[in-house]
């Protein structure tokens, strides 16, 4: 197993809260404990998701009806098999509990025999192989697909480029998509992603996908005077796009001997670090003037000691980030996660409860998913329409969002979701973030994005690299004054070009 793209993986996947804490906070995806690329059976074997032996993703979330026994299905006006035909729901996804989830639908709304049997990457596959298998089921119909959901940076090709033909619209499955967007109120960028040449909703994700700073409540009052996150955000320059009032704020932290962030790789999350195929192997290829600006900005922090030289995820970050290290202010994470209490109270002890969310500088789109996919060759489509339009495009108090919004899925657990019409009508207070109303701040998260959204007029088909390793791996190279900033910059680009060309690996 290569190390770098798995690490790399983790560490963009994983940006749940400040603390490398693997088995106490998982996101609900559990990306970080994916299995390699090169990982996988020749044979693909499914993991039915009705028998006991199948393993169970490593977030290890119950389902409400785990807890309390399957309920009987209800009446349903839900298309009926022929008499005595199984019906199998075959899920190809690296987003894990997708299969759970369409059992649990199908558990509460059918009555007749069914199978869901999930391929994903939680332990005998790495999301390589999900991609490859997805590719193979599409194009040259290997074995029987009916859903799909692969990494954020392979959606292109699914949604406008070379396999677009093989992915079924949703409204070809029956669904009213128009007047079903209009009541969830989903944000335009999301569903222009989603949207194919045709101008077709083919796919959407569930999950909000905006990035906030937290930080330390007890710091901000003892240096600021409050720890009100709206007076935080406009003090370290909330939704500015500019790092201005965040280099002011890190000298007014250092007077007081803290850091603003443990170390340059905390910044990254500032930064769309999306990089298209076609771009990155054009003759005139230089990054992104927002890459470049950032390089600057991590030096001038480190420079004058505002940050670290503190790896992201190092056992020195981690102590930094749980108030056993050197004294830090916060971190930028993203919005796609639950909070678990209990586990962060575990873990962080004196310090749980002494933190809180903001808007950043800088308002990032940090999807990891592409969103949720049928295949042209889906059996069984009369049943899909149920299942999709419930899981994306409904948003009435029985609709999955809802229920997820309220944590009526995972064992109580709440996770900020897509659709601004739940959001507002819904509440995620979280005890880790001195009980704190995380709504509103993803809301306006999701607003700001939308605001600054400018359409593409020639958007992305082949799929996009995403930088992480690599662009850091030569940041801290720089910092360090290890090499000047247009050979860090070449080697970047260097480094790059060879993962493509070696590997194929996107993420």
């Amino acid at each position: 197993m290569e190390k770098k793209p798995a690490l790399k993986r983790n560490i963009i996947m994983f940006i749940m809260v400040v603390a490398i804490i693997i088995s106490a906070i998982v996101i609900i995806y559990s990306n970080i404990n994916s299995p390699g690329p090169d990982k996988g059976a020749s044979v693909p074997a499914p993991s039915s998701d009705k028998e006991a032996t199948v393993p169970t993703p490593s977030s290890q979330t119950p389902l409400l009806q785990e807890q309390n026994g399957t309920q009987e299905p209800p009446d349903t006006d839900e298309p009926q098999p022929e008499p005595g035909e199984k019906v199998y729901i075959r899920v190809y996804t690296t987003y894990r509990e997708l299969g759970r989830v369409i059992e649990k639908y199908a558990l509460e709304n059918w009555d007749f025999d069914f199978e869901v049997q999930t391929w994903d990457d939680a332990i005998r596959y790495g999301y390589n192989d999900i991609v490859n298998m997805v590719d193979d089921n599409l194009k040259n119909n290997a074995e029987p697909m009916e859903v799909f959901c692969v990494p954020a940076p392979y959606a292109p090709k699914y949604i406008r480029g070379e396999y677009s033909q093989y992915v079924c619209p949703y409204e070809e499955l029956g669904i009213d998509v128009d007047a079903l967007l209009e009541k969830m109120d989903i944000p335009r960028y999301i569903i222009d992603a989603g949207t194919n040449k045709e101008g077709k909703i083919v796919a959407l994700p569930v999950l909000s996908d905006a990035n906030v700073f937290m930080y330390r409540r007890s710091v901000a009052r003892e240096v600021f005077g409050t720890d009100d996150p709206d007076k935080i955000s406009e003090i370290i320059g909330g939704g500015t796009q500019s790092w201005d009032k965040f280099l002011e704020a890190a000298k007014t932290l250092k007077k007081h001997g803290y850091y603003i962030v443990s170390g340059p790789g905390d910044l990254f999350y500032q930064i769309d670090d999306k990089c298209s195929i076609s771009d990155l192997f054009s003759e005139d290829f230089r990054i992104k003037p927002e890459w470049e600006k950032l390089m600057d900005i991590a030096k001038l922090l480190y420079d004058n000691g505002y940050i670290k030289n503190t790896e992201l995820w190092s056992e020195q970050w981690y102590k930094d980030n749980v108030g056993k290290g050197d004294k830090v202010f916060g971190t930028f994470i993203i919005t796609e996660f639950r909070w678990d209490d209990q586990g962060l109270k575990n873990v962080y002890g004196d310090v749980f409860g002494d933190w809180a969310i903001c808007l950043p500088p800088f308002q990032v789109r940090s999807d990891s998913y592409s969103g949720i996919m049928v295949s042209r060759n889906a059996a069984n489509k009369e049943l899909l329409k149920s299942i999709i339009e419930w899981l994306t495009l409904d948003s009435s108090e029985s609709g999955f969002q809802y229920l997820l919004a309220n944590g009526r899925i995972f064992d109580g657990q709440k996770f900020p979701v897509i659709s601004r019409s739940v959001l507002k009508e819904t509440e995620n207070t979280v005890g880790f973030l001195g009980n704190q109303d995380v709504n509103p701040i993803v809301l306006n998260a999701l607003n700001r994005l939308d605001e600054r959204y400018v359409p593409d007029s020639s958007p992305e088909d082949e799929g996009y690299l995403s930088i992480y390793w690599e662009f850091m791996t030569e940041t801290n190279a720089y910092i360090r004054g290890e090499k000047d900033k247009e050979t860090a910059i070449s080697d970047f680009t260097e480094g790059i070009r060879r993962r493509w060309k070696d590997t194929g690996l996107m993420w």
